[in-house]
């Protein structure tokens, strides 16, 4: 998705506006403290329509709601100091519903530890990645799913912010009270 380039990624992704007949594109850049880069596990149909794009990171699977099938947007490494770092984010343009952002980040936190264990067994590398996850949305009244932290009231381990409140910002100094070390 981005190569970490001038110490910061963008992630964008299409979505559509009930009242729109084209696809809107979100971008939001995230600064970095150090190397990084963003992947972006999950795609939308209406992408392959442009033959210059590169297929979906998982392509091969069958997208029909099935349980393996599910993924969040966007995966990003980044180093801060002497530690690595895995940041998923699933973006929401309308419900904070749990049933489908938990599965989605939590099938997210499974590929980095499978990659963290593929690094591992290639390499010999054994440090460990803290893993952190959140939704971005823009859902204008999200007091209904989350407790006095921000974090999702069905699944604690996932921090919500609004679109404008991470645009442009430090994404090492967003809070998140969950840190795993995979």
């Amino acid at each position: 998705m981005h190569d970490g380039s001038d110490n910061k990624v963008i992630l964008s992704e299409k979505y559509f506006r009930p009242e729109d007949t084209k696809p809107q594109t979100r971008k939001i850049e995230l600064l970095l403290p150090g190397s990084g880069m963003a992947f972006k596990l999950d795609h939308d149909e209406f992408e392959t329509s442009n033959r210059k794009l590169k297929p979906a990171l998982f392509h091969f699977l069958d997208d029909n709601a099935k349980p393996w099938s599910k993924r969040c947007d966007f995966v990003v490494f980044y180093v801060n100091g002497r530690a690595f770092h895995a940041d998923c984010i699933e973006f929401k343009s309308k419900s904070l519903n749990a049933d489908k952002i938990v599965p989605q980040l939590k099938a997210g936190a499974c590929w980095v530890g499978t990659l963290k264990r593929t690094i591992e067994h290639y390499t010999g590398d054994k440090r460990r990645f803290k893993l952190r996850k959140f939704v971005f949305g823009e859902n204008e009244n999200p007091n209904a799913y989350l407790d006095a932290n921000r974090q999702l009231n069905a699944d604690p381990s996932v921090r919500y912010y609004h679109f404008d409140e991470v645009n442009g910002q430090p994404l090492a100094s967003l809070q998140n009270s969950s840190v795993v070390e995979v």
